[in-house]
Order: structure tokens, then C-alpha cells, then sequence
């Protein structure tokens, strides 16, 4: 009975979400939710959240990422890390910091393709990778991650 229930509330609020105002709109009309583990570590330093896909996938360019947070982070970096990459270096970064609305999704559009990903993470806390993000940032963990094609 409870998973009958959490599963309607969360696509209700998935529903919800692809109404709101500036969340882009597919080109046909759908959108791929990420299927994966969740996890996070770090500290007020640095801080990371991922998601491990269930299976590796091959993003492509114009293809816009929604990810919903958890969290109290101002600015996120994302980072595509393809499968066998090592997860300690910044190998599939994308180099540009992401500000967080107060909706808390952020919407990332692909500039080029990024074969084969295991897992799609964001970046929070002082800094990532030696990148500052701010003195004062906070962390956040991904709630969702939504795929679908620029329009």
C-alpha cells in the first residue's frame, strides 16, 4: 500500500514539474528519467552527489538534463564521468557553474556528445575539482535527473 502511494506522489510531482514555467519542453514529447543509485560524501569543502545509472548511456548533443535537488547549494558543477573513468579526477566535467533557482531544478544543455556514462553527478560545497564555486555555498544531493531533447 505504501509503494502504491509513494509511487503516485512521485509522479505527481514529476507531472508537476514538466508544467512549471522554463522547464524545457521536448522536441516529441519524451522526456527519460534516470534510473539509478543515489549516494553523496564529502564535507563543507567539497561535496558530491551521484547518481550510478543502472546502465551506461550515451548522451548526445542538445539533449537537456533536469535535475531536481535536495539541498541548500546556490551553485553546482555537473560532471558526465564515462564507465572505467576514474571518479577521483575531473574527467567529464562540464566546464561551467550551474546556478540553482529556488524551484531547485537545474537544466543542463548538452554542447557536445559523452559516450558511454556511468554516472552523472553534481558538485556542491567550496569548490570541486580545485574550481571555486563560493566561500559561502552549501551542498545538495540530486532527487531526479530527467533526460530529454533541446526543442
Amino acid at each position: 500500500m505504501m509503494k502504491n502511494i509513494f509511487a503516485i506522489v512521485i509522479f505527481a510531482t514529476v507531472t508537476l514539474l514538466c508544467t512549471l514555467p522554463g522547464y524545457a519542453e521536448p522536441l516529441e514529447g519524451k522526456i527519460t528519467v534516470l534510473s539509478g543509485g543515489t549516494n553523496s560524501f564529502g564535507g563543507n569543502l567539497w561535496y558530491s552527489s551521484y547518481m550510478h545509472l543502472t546502465t551506461p548511456r550515451n548522451f548526445v548533443k542538445g539533449e537537456q538534463l533536469k535535475i531536481t535537488l535536495r539541498g541548500d547549494a546556490k551553485w553546482v558543477y555537473v560532471r558526465l564521468l564515462p564507465k572505467g573513468a576514474d571518479a577521483t579526477t575531473p574527467v567529464g566535467m562540464i566546464d561551467k557553474k550551474i546556478h540553482v533557482p529556488h524551484e531547485r531544478v537545474i537544466i543542463v544543455t548538452l554542447e557536445s556528445d559523452h559516450p558511454n556514462i556511468e554516472q552523472v553527478s553534481v558538485h556542491s560545497g567550496r569548490e570541486a575539482f580545485g574550481k571555486r564555486i563560493s566561500p559561502f555555498n552549501d551542498q545538495s544531493d540530486i532527487f531526479s535527473i530527467d533526460v530529454s531533447m533541446e526543442k
